[in-house]
């Protein structure tokens, strides 16, 4: 039997859990953390800067909270929650959010603009200007995997022993107080993001290491997402860069190899669907989204096998056949290829997914 829940430490002292639907400062780390916990879960401090979350019943996983020092507050996020849930969040201060996300069904709305909504592997950096209303809605039922953190703009960069000149023109605008809501740069999730995700799903670290360690994997994301800032930017002052109508031709094809990534269309196929040659196809679909469409494919598919191999209710050969593969050596090829172990070894050294800590040894 799991010990009883232990109160976290407050550096404010001690508050009372607020309801789901008011408004808090992002960066509040005893808010945050009273929010993702209640009848369908507890909360377990283990240590002084982590309170993990633990979902039971109808569902299932954990969440850590990390405080970061006053200015970032990480969430690193293995579960499913049990019903739906929205947190409303308002900043006195700009922010700067990180999401790396592996498996996620979340719906983010800044101020009046539309909502942003997550719901495959993507990296995201960003700006919240000062005094946003932000909304998240979280999908009951669903798996959420992944990392988020929100700095405070004023020392992001010194943070990470950077100066505004070392940043991509969207966050010096960010730290300027000059960005639009919501305006979060997005990429493909590639196999370094992943790896580094889930290595950190699957800590076995404890205490202030735990703590250590986030902030070393949150750097790292940081330095990806700042890296393909670049390379972005870049892009768009190139002379190559796609008109609107090869965009249109790009997302059409995006949303086709949405719909069946698993056993997609041939090139040639798609390319005579959408009206354009196959070379024109896979020269705007790259330019557009930064990756070829077999490797968009071949991510979507082994995101999905690593999802069913967590949740170990089917052979690898199913797991194979249900995200596309007719044998299972072609998958196991591609999966080692992709994430740097085989479906056999991925699934043995993932974390339980349901976890209880051990007790507290008496002082």
């Amino acid at each position: 039997m799991a010990p009883p829940a232990t109160p976290a430490p407050s550096s404010a002292g001690s508050r009372s859990p607020p309801a789901g639907d008011s408004a808090v400062s992002a960066l509040d780390f005893d808010q945050e953390w009273h929010r993702a916990s209640g009848e369908d879960a507890e909360a377990r401090v283990i240590s002084r800067n982590v309170v993990r979350t633990i979902y039971r019943g109808r569902g299932s996983g954990i969440a850590d909270t990390v405080r970061l020092g006053e200015d970032a507050l990480v969430n690193v996020i293995n579960c499913v929650v049990p019903r739906p849930a929205r947190w409303a969040y308002v900043n006195e201060e700009s922010l700067i959010m990180l999401r790396a996300s592996l498996a996620c069904d979340v719906a983010f709305r800044f101020g009046r603009t539309p909502p942003l909504v997550f719901d495959h592997p993507e990296l995201t950096l960003g700006c919240i200007p000062a005094g946003t209303a932000m909304t998240a809605d979280i999908a009951a039922g669903a798996r959420q995997q992944g990392i988020v953190a929100v700095f405070g703009a004023a020392g992001f960069a010194r943070r990470f022993g950077l100066q505004p000149e070392d940043l991509p023109g969207e966050l010096q605008a960010a730290l300027q107080g000059a960005a639009a809501p919501g305006r979060l740069a997005s990429f493909p999730v590639d196999h370094r993001v992943a790896a580094l995700v889930a290595d950190t799903l699957d800590s076995r670290l404890r205490g202030e290491l735990r703590t250590v360690q986030i902030a070393g994997r949150v750097a790292e994301l940081v330095a990806y997402a700042i890296d393909a800032m670049f390379g972005h930017e870049a892009h768009q002052r190139s002379a190559h860069l796609p008109r609107r109508r090869d965009l249109e031709l790009a997302q059409a094809a995006r949303a086709r190899l949405d719909q069946e990534y698993r056993r997609p269309p041939t090139f040639t196929e798609l390319a005579r669907e959408i009206g354009v040659s196959q070379n024109k196809l896979k020269t705007v679909f790259r330019e557009a989204f930064g990756v070829t469409m077999a490797d968009y494919c071949l991510e979507r598919r082994v995101r999905e096998a690593q999802q069913l191999l967590l949740e170990a209710t089917l052979t690898i050969a199913q797991v194979a056949e249900r995200v596309g593969y007719e044998h299972q050596s072609s998958f196991t090829a591609a999966f080692r290829g992709h994430v740097g172990m085989s479906p056999r070894e991925y699934r043995k050294h993932r974390a339980p997914f349901v976890l209880d800590l051990p007790a507290r040894p008496p002082r």
